[in-house]
């Protein structure tokens, strides 16, 4: 099977392992790619969505896996499609689930999906007046992409203001002033995976992200600074209130709305510290970026079959098997600075001394090889990830790692799975 991967980051290179590891993989390229993922994957450089598709129609592979949402936003597995290429990954209309979070809320009111209560606003006149009604804790998410961060949660009214304030006035995320205006809600967090295709769907595991930037859950919002995985929280109680409340619901959704939707479906989910019922934060139409690296280190099946399978609806005869026993842990080393302004072109001296195992692995995010140096292009930069029989072990060997990575600007998380 001929398999292209779209996208650069440590979720491409995780999936990419994953493929790799596959009986059924003759020939697997990765479009852009990174360094370390040149290791098993041919990398072309392409970048935008009309290159890759010229560039599949010629080729005509069996399958394409597309990682990032910017690419499912734009349509490209539509396009795909339409070129009879089987393709891993929702259509344009199935993405606004991710990209658009007014959507998202205007789709879980439609079909009894439980989630926080918000309002949605065009400018920040309302948005403040708004504010003003509800003192206290609130959450202010961007509309639209934001690779993350465009969701801030705020302590109190004057940091709600703030966030308005630089989504409307200041329009670092784009012009598009959207805003959703969510109550906050106290508990813990956990993501949870299905894949789906147009007949049926099969649960994909869970992590439990680490989202803000410092130790103690401080400081903004990231793309993840690291993740467990199984979530710890997660018990057969709770799992079965998340499928008959969100993910049944979510799933009939999508079908009565005719939604093309052949790939992963990563429910952000919150459960309330006061109820203990769970509740829909967000979703995301693509694997989750650390999330993936954690949970595809305790997956024993084949992972190749089951993408395949879903992207030519052939999803109910697969075997879906993770460990029974086996925990992940994975943190993420960061250039400091992130997610604000920091440095490129850092260097990292001696990355080539790790060797890659069965229980420990180096993912590459941001990585480039130039005149016999590894050197960084991004604020994330390598997700470290180890498996074992419990969190603890885990835990002591990603930061071993870390700490004799030679990387004069690197920073971590230092608590990542340190309280279970």
């Amino acid at each position: 099977m001929i398999v292209f991967v779209i996208g650069s980051g440590a979720r491409e290179h995780a999936i990419c392992r994953l493929i790799n590891k596959s009986e059924l993989c003759d020939s697997l390229i990765c479009i852009p790619g990174n360094y370390g993922i040149s290791k098993i994957a041919n990398c072309i450089s392409l970048n935008t969505s009309e290159e890759i598709l010229i560039y599949c129609k010629k080729n005509k592979p069996d399958l394409v896996i597309i990682g990032p949402e910017k690419y499912l936003a734009e349509g490209l597995a539509d396009d795909l499609r339409k070129k009879n290429i089987p393709v891993f990954g929702p259509g344009k209309l199935g993405a606004q689930l991710e990209t658009s979070k007014d959507f998202m809320k205007t789709f879980c009111k439609k079909y009894d999906i439980a989630t926080a209560y918000s309002e949605t606003f065009d400018n920040i006149d309302d948005s403040i007046t708004f504010i003003n009604s509800r003192p206290g804790k609130i959450v202010v998410k961007y509309d639209g992409l934001a690779e993350g961060k465009g969701v801030f949660v705020c302590k109190n009214s004057e940091e709600a203001k703030d966030a308005c304030k630089k989504i409307f006035i200041n329009q670092i995320f784009s012009n598009n002033n959207k805003i959703i205006i969510e109550e906050y809600i106290e508990g813990k967090e956990l993501s949870y995976f299905v894949l789906l295709d147009d007949k049926s769907y099969q649960t994909f595991s869970s992590a439990q992200d680490y989202k803000r930037i410092g130790a103690g859950d401080t400081g903004p919002n990231t793309g993840g600074m690291g993740t467990i995985s199984p979530a710890p929280i997660l018990n057969e109680s709770l799992e079965k209130k998340i499928i008959d409340n969100i993910v049944n619901k979510s799933i009939h959704g999508i079908q009565e709305e005719l939604l093309e939707f052949k790939g992963v479906l990563f429910l952000g989910i919150m459960v309330d510290e006061l109820t203990g019922e769970p509740k829909l934060m967000e979703y995301n139409t693509r694997f989750g970026d650390p999330e993936i690296q954690s949970i595809s280190m305790r997956l024993k099946s084949d992972f190749l079959s089951a993408a395949h399978s879903v992207a030519t609806n052939n999803l109910a005869y697969s075997e879906i098997k993770f460990s029974d026993i086996k925990k992940s842990i994975c943190l993420i080393l960061a250039t400091k600075g992130y997610p604000d302004d920091y440095p490129k072109d850092t260097i990292i001296n001696n990355l080539e001394e790790f060797d890659q195992e069965e229980d420990l692995f180096i993912f590459h995010a941001a990585t480039y090889y130039e005149e016999g140096l590894v050197k960084t292009n991004g604020g994330r930069v390598l997700s470290i990830v180890a498996s074992g029989d419990n969190y603890i072990n885990c835990r002591n060997k990603v930061y071993e790692i870390a700490e004799k990575i030679n990387w004069k600007e690197k920073y971590y998380r230092p608590d990542i799975g340190l309280l279970l």
